[in-house]
């Protein structure tokens, strides 16, 4: 298991906890697309090593989802971040919202405790840039990605994660993704256009990348400040 750095920022782990308790701890809350990410989960047929991008403190509520994962390791460019994965995930913990997706697939607590015990790496980098040289050589089953290539400042930076991905992919291997297009609120307040965002634009970075779109949904927000859309997106590496 990676370590994680021993110095870490006591207001970013309040955050990252924050973000924890306010998503997780309650009720599970349709709509904004999760439920949409779930199913492109369960639909995928993954199995086998995965690797979760940006994974914030999520990918443990991400595993509900799949089945046949030998092992799972998680990257974002936060440790801190990592930091409340870990303690997610040692917990032993079944919040609100793990607890009402766990009946939604038809899952019990001891799916949960497999996926807790397959947790095997935590990784300090960001993955919007090339991977750090430890992960040469290294290929998964599937990668996912969740509100991270959306961040990309650029239509040109959006393209790039994908080749990323792809050299890190095996054969036969599952990508899926999800990126959430800003509204102009939010876009005008935190700086950051994405609104380049488009299901043809997906297409062509996957096809670009020399992978191929399996399924792509554009799925409308209604009544939220911070987001008009999300677009979940999967894909396969068929060489």
């Amino acid at each position: 298991m990676s370590a994680l750095p021993l110095s870490l920022d006591d207001d970013q782990l309040a955050y990252y906890r924050s973000y924890f308790t306010d998503f997780f701890v309650g009720d599970f809350c349709p709509g904004m697309g999760t439920e949409h990410i779930l199913d492109t989960l369960a639909d995928s047929g993954a199995s086998g090593d995965w690797l979760d991008l940006g994974a914030g403190p999520c990918t443990l509520f991400w595993s509900i989802a799949l089945s046949d994962i030998r092992s799972i390791q998680s990257t974002d460019a936060a440790p801190e971040a990592l930091a409340v994965l870990r303690e997610v995930a040692q917990s032993g913990e079944v919040p609100r919202a793990f607890g009402q997706v766990l009946d939604r697939h038809g899952k019990d607590t001891a799916h949960l405790d497999q996926m807790r015990a397959r947790m095997s790496g935590y990784h300090v980098f960001d993955a919007m840039q090339s991977w750090p040289d430890t992960f040469t050589g290294q290929r998964f089953d599937l990668i996912t990605e969740f509100g991270l290539f959306g961040l990309s400042p650029s239509v040109d930076g959006y393209r790039a994660c994908f080749r990323h991905v792809k050299e890190h992919l095996r054969a036969g291997g599952r990508v899926v993704g999800a990126d959430w297009i800003r509204s102009a609120q939010y876009v005008a307040s935190a700086g950051h256009d994405n609104t380049y965002l488009s299901e043809d634009l997906i297409a062509s970075a996957v096809s670009g990348a020399g992978l191929r779109l399996t399924s792509s949904r554009l799925c409308p927000i209604a009544g939220d400040e911070l987001y008009d859309a999300l677009i979940v997106w999967s894909a396969e590496h068929t060489e």
